[in-house]
């Protein structure tokens, strides 16, 4: 969920949509389901805001919403865009040559997958329910990530891990499966005070050893916004 908004399919609220101080460039990256970067305009796009509030049909999917989100924005904002590949930087999320040592969700074990959690101080899941859930902590001139997941693909891993400001994770696994692991890496922040180095690998380390994937920098293609044009005020309801 993008900062600023709220509800919508997938949340506890999935019947009302709200985004405030919203701008044009929030309300594309909703609306196409992509990162700013793939959002291309001649025209400034975050110089306006707005307060969003919508309501959305019972049991509309999330594809459903963002469909309805392209429509408000061209009835409203008379949006016009294209679409275009351009490749860019990024890292590939695949299975490391050492092998995966991940195994595909099970059933039962939730209560102690709970305890375990808890033990060891990772997010605890609500018993029975998919999810990922991560929480971060600094020690020192570094911060630690835990994550605990059940019953997710390796899609929402690649999304959840940053490893730059500039480059995007994409899963290139070829693997479709859902599973249940835990995970946890540091990273080193910049100008950060001397510190003890945290037990847990970095990022590239962990993986491997942890989960048995690794990422690989590339060119990466990725599909591009481009705005044709568009209105700066909005039409009235």
């Amino acid at each position: 969920m993008c900062r600023g908004s709220d509800g919508g399919p997938g949340s506890k609220d999935p019947g009302r949509y709200s985004y405030d101080v919203a701008t044009p460039l929030d309300l594309i990256a909703v609306a196409y389901h992509v990162d700013y970067f793939q959002i291309s305009s001649k025209a400034p796009l975050d110089q306006q805001r707005f307060d969003l509030a919508a309501k959305v049909p019972e049991g509309a999917t999330k594809e459903q919403f963002r469909e309805m989100m392209r429509n408000l924005l061209a009835e409203r904002f008379h949006l016009k865009v294209h679409m275009e590949s351009r490749e860019f930087p990024a890292y590939e999320l695949v299975v490391a040559k050492s092998g995966l040592k991940l195994k595909e969700s099970g059933e039962g074990g939730a209560a102690e997958a709970q305890q375990q959690s808890r033990e060891e101080g990772f997010p605890v899941l609500p018993a029975g329910r998919p999810g990922i859930a991560s929480t971060r902590s600094l020690s020192g001139g570094y911060e630690l990530v835990r994550m605990r997941a059940r019953q997710e693909p390796l899609s929402v891993l690649a999304e959840m891990i940053v490893v730059s400001t500039d480059r995007k994770v994409v899963n290139r696994t070829g693997l479709s499966g859902k599973y249940d692991f835990t995970f946890e890496y540091s990273i080193e922040l910049p100008g950060g005070a001397p510190g003890q180095p945290p037990a847990v690998s970095d990022l590239l380390d962990a993986l491997p050893q942890q989960l048995g994937l690794q990422l690989v920098a590339k060119q990466v293609p990725f599909d591009v916004v481009v705005v044709e044009s568009m209105d700066g005020t909005p039409t009235e309801n």
